[in-house]
């Protein structure tokens, strides 16, 4: 079971803090729904998801709202969600898998970096967000701890709708 949550909380880690860089960085805003490029993306020795759909409603400076609906390397589907603040805290973060602790904070360069912890308090990820200049593609880069061990990945997803 945390083999297959793992990819979710990821994506939906990084998606939220990607629509918060991107906004305060560019002036662009992440509000829109985005999809997984499973080609584009990297997952080490994680499963590789069948497809992740991202939808942000909320991308303010200091606050987000995001879903994220997706579907496992076995066909199981799953979804994530975050409404909240942006602010250093630990908030919770909703999911179908496992619930956890998630706090975000915005980087001196604008972008966002956030600490995702399991029900135990053990920090199972951590990662930062990027927004393409064109506003098009959001790339989440970040470290998992998993039933493999530690694994790095790179989930990049391209704008599909505003």
């Amino acid at each position: 079971m945390r083999r297959s949550f793992l990819p979710v909380l990821i994506a939906l880690s990084l998606l939220t803090l990607f629509t918060v860089a991107a906004s305060a960085v560019t002036g662009k805003s992440a509000v829109g729904t985005w999809k997984l490029d499973v080609g584009r993306s990297s997952f080490a020795n994680m499963p590789v998801p069948r497809a992740e759909r991202l939808v942000v409603s909320t991308d303010e400076p200091t606050m987000l709202k995001w879903r994220l609906i997706g579907a496992s390397s076995n066909g199981m589907t799953y979804t994530s969600a975050y409404d909240g603040p942006i602010d250093g805290s630990e908030h919770a973060l909703t999911s179908s898998e496992v619930g956890g602790m998630i706090a975000y904070s915005r980087m001196s360069d604008g972008g966002v970096k956030w600490t995702l912890k399991d029900k135990s308090g053990e920090i199972v990820e951590t990662g930062s967000s990027h927004l393409s200049a064109d506003g098009n593609t959001l790339t989440l880069r970040g470290t998992t701890q998993g039933p493999k061990g530690e694994s790095n990945f790179v989930s990049v997803f391209t704008r599909v709708e505003e």
